[in-house]
């Protein structure tokens, strides 16, 4: 075996090596979150979803009848009983800023109203 291709052969496993272990800690990190809110509603033909994170990073996912629908990621601040949603990339319709009571999260401000319903709660 030439010098060039071990060297090509030593290069293309050192690539594919890398390229597993991000894949396999991104896939860890997500699955091991642990959820302090999250709360759901049935919308016309899917479901709305919010999963908050211990780490104060959010999902809010927008789901039609396909398995996987649209997910909005991003940070929050909880100022009083106010979510301010700070997002990754766009601003779903329902807005950037929420009000949280003991049994629902009510959006406000944006295009329309929308409230989802809380199954878990540890948010302080």
């Amino acid at each position: 075996m030439t010098q060039k291709k071990m060297i090509s052969i030593f290069f293309q496993v050192v690539i594919v090596t890398l390229l597993s272990s991000c894949n396999s800690k991104t896939s860890e990190s997500i699955e091991t979150k642990k959820p302090i809110l999250l709360a759901d509603r049935e919308a016309p033909l899917g479901w709305i979803y919010l999963r908050i994170y211990e780490d104060s990073t959010f999902e809010f996912e927008s789901r039609g009848l396909e398995r996987q629908g649209t997910i909005y990621p991003g940070t929050i601040d909880l100022i009083g009983d106010t979510i301010v949603f700070h997002y990754r990339d766009s601003i779903p319709t329902a807005g950037d800023k929420a009000i949280l009571t003991e049994n629902s999260v009510s959006y406000f401000g944006g295009k329309y109203s929308e409230s989802v319903q809380i199954k878990l709660n540890e948010l302080k």
